[in-house]
């Protein structure tokens, strides 16, 4: 308290001044704050223009040289208004925060504590009333609070310079790029005055994508720690902030590598690792990073083929690979081309050869799983094609993802389609010449003509033999005008068409292609056919055989050529597959003579089951499962039809076509299901799990999955043969049963043979040690199919779509 004022403040005014001592430092702060606004608002409205400016980039704008200018003529005006500020400042005393308290109002408490009577000191009545006043004056100070601070500032900022830089810092603060704090702290920290902030750095190292390696943070590695990373890799680098003698050394690269930008904004580098070295960067004389890295190389793939060319049953080329990488094949290809200088240049191979290109093939990768070590089977139907027999060779080639390659030549003979019958293979050797070189044009139309010049001496029905002709003169009729590109493409698929008719003859006549499976083998076992053609030509000949025994079971009761069922129709009678597998090994071992006798036997076979009797309500039964089957087999051949045209468009099966498929698979297991309370146990067991099979061929064709349905129908159809072996067994034994003996046989002499030449027991049973086993013509389409789907998925060339479409199909098997 002011001295002077001691002499005459009341005695309760120390009290109050006691109690008010925390709102007296409140009022004080008031005035504090009231003479700073005042005396330093304009600092405060530049800094926010400032931090404005310099956060949304505009220091970027200018040169370095200009952005220090700037820099320096800020810290200027923020220093000449501080001065100005602090020029004249009056320092708020404590008189005056306790003169604040009066202000506004009434009576001034505390001023009045302060005062003393000035008259009436000696009356008793003045005092008293003097001291009720203090009383009370005392009473009101003791609640006083102070003014709050007067922060207006419209006298002296009439433009609103300092709402409008609050404004732009607040929408700097919410819109400003990332990054816009470290601008203004970098703009702060330019070298005015010779000084430099410190450097920071940040650096990424990125593999290659095709690695599967994970990106690293070099910020995170310490100094003794020697990186391993793959060739390829690359590392991304900023630095912030720093003087002008910031550089980069790597040795990683090659070559030379340097940052780009300079301190006022971020220093960026790029670097490929190529090989082993090291990273340096340094802020003059200060290390701000450094590295040491090992370059793992990408190993060049390696391909190798497992096998000599071969074929396939079905005559496509078939050649077993292996391909490895360290980091996974991507893609690769077969290219066949021909090998001139081993043709055997004569006849229509004389003239120089028409220009060509290779015949390119994808390699089958695998669909799922990794491509580091692949082993797969190249298979391609190169059947019909000019070069079928011809030297080629052979160039399987893959490649990684880093571009890298490998290749592996393989040489041999073209496989194809081989002809027998002579008229065919004469008019494939016409096709061939024509399409080896135009020089051969007159001479394939001579050479044709000679062979349709006497029709008798052929052997041709007139319909194949008219077929013959109109492709002779159709050729002769292009000759006239040259032949064109096209309509070499047109006669020589016409010469295609008319072979391989000659050669497989008509499939429908079941009789026919038997005889033709026969005469074709036997010309090939004399001819010292390859092993892999033998193959193929009795495969042929047990397909003929099985339809043919097909066809006798079906024939009408009313042509009383009805047919006994033998165990074939499951996959070969005993003795009838004895027999087979007999003749494929003489056929293997060039045993002509014991192969034409073998094939002799099993005509008379075929002419004694041809003769067999059956007996009525038995076959009748038989003839509705064969019936059964036939429709099954059709079934299965529709699914697996829908299946390649699936395959082919890329686009699932239509909801119509599923729902029809399932209802006939449907009406089919219904039919079967009512037969089977008519067959003996024996019978109805194989009869039950076609059942079965069939009811899940229905589920699944209802669900569009077709490939699982098509198994399922392979075994509803094996177990259909199953069922009818048994019937037929069965039918014998019943025979024999009601016939009994025959006049002369008795239990320890047997009954002889039975119409397929089968030895009977002493019961007229037949005797057979053999163990029965399926065909296997459906699963062997089936795994046709397959690899008609991995090679298609392999195709790097096919649109995304469909390679995602066939791996997704491919899961469903």
């Amino acid at each position: 308290m002011n001295h002077i004022w001691a002499r005459y403040a009341d005695k309760r005014y120390g009290g109050v001044m006691r109690a008010l001592r925390l709102r007296l430092a409140l009022s004080r702060a008031a005035l504090w704050l009231e003479v700073l606004t005042r005396r330093f608002w304009g600092v405060v409205t530049l800094g926010l223009f400032f931090y404005a400016f310099a956060a949304f980039g505009g220091l970027a704008l200018f040169s370095e040289s200009v952005g220090r200018v700037l820099v320096v003529v800020g810290l200027l005006a923020v220093g000449g208004m501080l001065i100005l500020g602090a020029r004249g400042l009056k320092i708020p005393d404590r008189d005056a925060a306790i003169d604040r308290f009066d202000l506004g109002v009434d009576g001034a408490p505390l001023a009045s504590l302060r005062d003393h009577s000035a008259t009436g000191k000696g009356d008793d009545l003045t005092r008293a009333l003097w001291d009720l006043h203090q009383e009370k004056m005392a009473e009101q100070a003791a609640v006083l609070w102070p003014l709050p601070p007067d922060l207006r500032l419209a006298s002296f900022d009439r433009y609103g310079l300092r709402l409008m830089a609050l404004v732009c810092a607040a929408t700097a603060v919410v819109f400003a790029p990332t990054g816009a704090l470290d601008n203004v702290q970098q703009a702060m920290a330019l070298p005015i005055f010779g000084g430099a902030a410190g450097a920071s750095i940040e650096a990424w190292a990125t593999p290659p994508a095709y690695t599967g390696k994970l990106q690293v943070y070099l910020g995170d590695v310490t100094d003794d720690v020697i990186l391993d990373l793959p060739v390829g890799t690359e590392i991304v680098m900023q630095v912030y902030g720093g003087s002008d003698d910031v550089t980069l050394d790597a040795t990683v690269s090659g070559g030379a590598a340097e940052f780009t930008g300079d301190k006022t904004t971020v220093r960026n580098a790029k670097i490929t690792v190529m090989q082993a070295g090291d990273i340096e960067v340094r802020d003059g004389n200060t290390v701000l990073g450094a590295w040491r890295i090992i370059a793992a190389a990408d190993n060049v793939p390696h391909v190798i083929a497992k096998d000599a060319l071969g074929q396939t049953a079905s005559a496509a080329m078939r050649l077993p690979f292996q391909a490895t990488d360290d980091y996974g094949i991507v893609t690769g290809s077969a290219e066949v081309s021909l090998d001139l200088t081993q043709v055997d240049r004569r006849f229509g191979l004389k003239p120089e050869p028409a220009p060509r290109s290779a015949l390119v093939a994808s390699l089958p990768l695998p669909y799922r799983g990794g491509t580091q070590d692949i082993s797969e089977v190249f298979i391609e139907d190169f059947s019909a094609d000019l070069w079928v027999g011809m030297p080629v060779m052979v160039t399987l080639s893959v490649h990684d993802a880093a571009g890298q390659s490998s290749v592996v030549e393989v040489r041999g003979a073209l496989p194809g389609k081989h002809f027998f019958v002579p008229l065919a293979a004469a008019l494939v050797e016409q096709r061939r010449d024509l399409l080896w070189s135009p020089d051969n044009d007159i001479r394939v139309s001579q050479v044709l003509r000679a062979l349709t010049n006497l029709p008798e001496d052929l052997g041709l029905a007139s319909g194949t033999y008219l077929q013959v002709r109109a492709a002779v003169r159709l050729f002769d009729g292009m000759l006239e005008n040259g032949v064109s590109a096209e309509e070499r493409v047109e006669i020589t698929q016409t010469l295609w068409e008319i072979a391989v008719f000659l050669e497989d003859g008509d499939l429908a006549d079941a009789r026919e292609r038997l005889q033709r499976a026969q005469e074709k083998l036997l010309q090939a076992i004399e001819q010292q056919a390859e092993r892999e053609e033998i193959s193929s030509l009795m495969e042929e000949l047990r397909e003929a055989t099985d339809e043919y025994l097909e066809m006798l079971a079906s024939e009408s009761e009313q042509e009383r050529q009805s047919a006994e069922m033998p165990t074939e129709q499951s996959g070969g009678n005993d003795r009838l597959r004895q027999m087979l597998d007999d003749l494929q090994r003489m056929a293997e071992n060039g045993e002509s003579y014991a192969a034409r006798e073998l094939l002799e036997e099993m005509r008379e076979i075929m002419e004694n089951m041809q003769t067999a009797e059956s007996e009525g309500g038995a076959m009748e039964q038989m003839e509705m499962m064969q019936g059964a089957l036939g429709q099954q087999q059709e079934l299965s051949d529709e699914t697996f039809q829908e299946l390649q045209e699936q395959l082919e468009s890329g686009e699932d099966v239509s909801p119509e076509t599923e729902q029809n498929l399932s209802a006939r698979q449907e009406a089919l297991r219904e039919f079967l299901d009512s037969l089977r309370g008519q067959m003996s146990d024996a019978a109805r067991e194989p009869t039950a799990e076609a059942n079965e099979n069939m009811e899940a061929s229905r589920d699944f064709l209802g669900e569009g999955e077709l490939g699982r349905a098509l198994t399922e129908q392979a075994e509803a159809i094996e177990n259909l043969r199953e069922s009818i072996r048994r019937l037929g067994e069965e039918m014998q034994q019943a025979g024999h049963g009601r016939n009994g003996l025959q006049e002369g046989d008795t239990m320890d002499n047997p009954a002889g043979d039975d119409p397929l030449g089968r030895p009977l027991g002493r019961t007229g049973t037949t005797e057979s040690g053999e163990t029965f086993v399926p065909d296997m013509n459906a699963s062997e389409r089936a795994r046709e199919l397959l690899d008609e789907i991995r090679r298609r998925s392999g195709d790097v060339d096919r649109p995304d779509a469909e390679i995602d479409y066939l791996k997704r199909l491919l899961e469903r098997f």
